[in-house]
C-alpha cells in the first residue's frame, strides 16, 4: 500500500509540473504577440489664428475667445493614419463631433477665462485592435492680447526701454501700437484710444488709427505726461488691453 501511495504522489507531481509549463509557455506566447503589435506614435502640434506682425520670431499664441487647431502627428511606419480612430477630449470630456475614422484635426476655441489650462487628450486606435492604442497630452493655456509701443524718439536709457522715453522739444513724435495676439487679420480692425497726461488725446493721423503724432513745442522746463493707449477688438469685445509709457520732455 505503501508503494502504490508514493507511485500516486509522483504522478500527481509530474502533472502538476505539466500543468505549469503549459501556463508559462502560454504566457510566453502571449507576451510574444503583445510586443509584436506595432506601436502609433504620436506628436501633438497646434496653432492659432491670432495676430502677431511679419517681423515677429516666435508663434503666434491663443488669447480669449481665439480658435486653435490641434493635429495628432502619427510617425509609424507601415500604418496608414486615414485608417486610425482618434478620439479626443477636451478637459476630460469627449468631443464626439470631433472625433471618428480619420480625424486627425482637432479644433475648438478657447473661452473667456485666462487663468483656465486647457487639456486636450486623443486616444488613437484602429478598428481591428492590430495595433497597440495609444494616448496623447497637450496642456495649452491662454494669454491675453498685448500691445507694445514702439517710437523713433531717443530712449531714457537709464529706465526701462520700452516704457520710458526722453524727448527734446519743437519736433513732432510718432507713436505705433503695434497688437499682438487679438483674433483679427489685421491692425485695422481693433479700436484705439489714446490719452496723454490723464486727458483724451486727439488722434492726428485718421488714417492709421494705430498711430499717435505728439507734437512738442518749445520747452522752457522739463514737462513729464504719462502716454496711455488702450485696444480692444471691435469683433471680440473679450479680447481687450491696454499700456501706457512714461514721457520726459526736455526743452
Amino acid at each position: 500500500m505503501t508503494k502504490i501511495k508514493k507511485n500516486k504522489l509522483r504522478i500527481t507531481n509530474y502533472g502538476l509540473l505539466i500543468t505549469l509549463l503549459a501556463v508559462s509557455c502560454g504566457l510566453l506566447i502571449t507576451t510574444v504577440v503583445q510586443s509584436q503589435r506595432p506601436q502609433i506614435e504620436i506628436t501633438l502640434t497646434w496653432s492659432t489664428d491670432t495676430y502677431v506682425p511679419l517681423d515677429y520670431p516666435g508663434k503666434a499664441l491663443p488669447s480669449r475667445g481665439s480658435a486653435v487647431e490641434i493635429t495628432a502627428n502619427i510617425d509609424s511606419p507601415g500604418i496608414n493614419p486615414q485608417e486610425l480612430i482618434y478620439n479626443w477630449f477636451l478637459n476630460d470630456a469627449i468631443q464626439k463631433a470631433g472625433s471618428g475614422q480619420g480625424k486627425q484635426v482637432f479644433r475648438f476655441n478657447i473661452g473667456e477665462s485666462i487663468t483656465k489650462v486647457n487639456l486636450i487628450k486623443v486616444e488613437v486606435s484602429n478598428r481591428e485592435k492590430t495595433v497597440a492604442a495609444v494616448s496623447s497630452y497637450l496642456p495649452l493655456k491662454p494669454v491675453e492680447p498685448e500691445i507694445i509701443l514702439k517710437t523713433k524718439a531717443r530712449f531714457l536709457t537709464s529706465l526701462n526701454l520700452e516704457k520710458n522715453y526722453l524727448i527734446s522739444g519743437n519736433q513732432e513724435i510718432e507713436f505705433f501700437a503695434q497688437p499682438y495676439f487679438f483674433n483679427i487679420n489685421n491692425v485695422n480692425e481693433l479700436n484705439y484710444s489714446w490719452g496723454l497726461g490723464g486727458k483724451t488725446a486727439l488722434k492726428t493721423s485718421s488714417a492709421n488709427p494705430n498711430v499717435f503724432i505728439l507734437k512738442i513745442g518749445k520747452l522752457v522746463q522739463i514737462v513729464k505726461k504719462t502716454l496711455l493707449v488702450w485696444v480692444e477688438n471691435r469683433n471680440n469685445l473679450i479680447q481687450r488691453t491696454q499700456t501706457g509709457a512714461e514721457i520726459t520732455l526736455i526743452p
